[in-house]
């Protein structure tokens, strides 16, 4: 399951999830790289994190993987999943993730290449 905006609130799973995270020790997130706004994506699941209950959960350790890596390659692009491109280059993608994510650790995977 997936966080979305709110879910602090109680939309989507909400609460449920976010009860559930609270008995976590680690938290990994899945970070989308073909998205729109990768870096606002991970920013909205840490405000979710942080506006739930006392916020603490903000403070727990954090895994970040990036999918789709692939989709960086610039020769690869011919046997990418047709409309697969990134907003930001892999570089500025992962500057903005440093800024976002100081107390986590971030990961590059390609599922599709089987890297990572």
């Amino acid at each position: 399951p997936g966080l979305v905006a709110g879910a602090a609130e109680g939309v989507g799973l909400g609460h449920a999830f976010l009860r559930h995270v609270e008995r976590c020790h680690v938290i990994l997130h899945l970070v989308d790289a073909t998205s729109i706004d990768a870096a606002a994506d991970f920013a909205m699941l840490n405000r979710e994190l942080a506006r739930y209950g006392n916020g603490k959960l903000k403070d727990m350790p954090q895994v970040v993987v990036v999918n789709k890596v692939d989709a960086f390659e610039g020769e690869k692009q011919q046997y990418s999943e047709e409309g697969l491109k990134t907003k930001l280059s892999r570089e500025e993608l992962q500057e903005q993730l440093d800024e976002a994510i100081p107390h986590s650790r971030l990961l590059w995977v390609s599922a599709k290449e089987k890297q990572g």
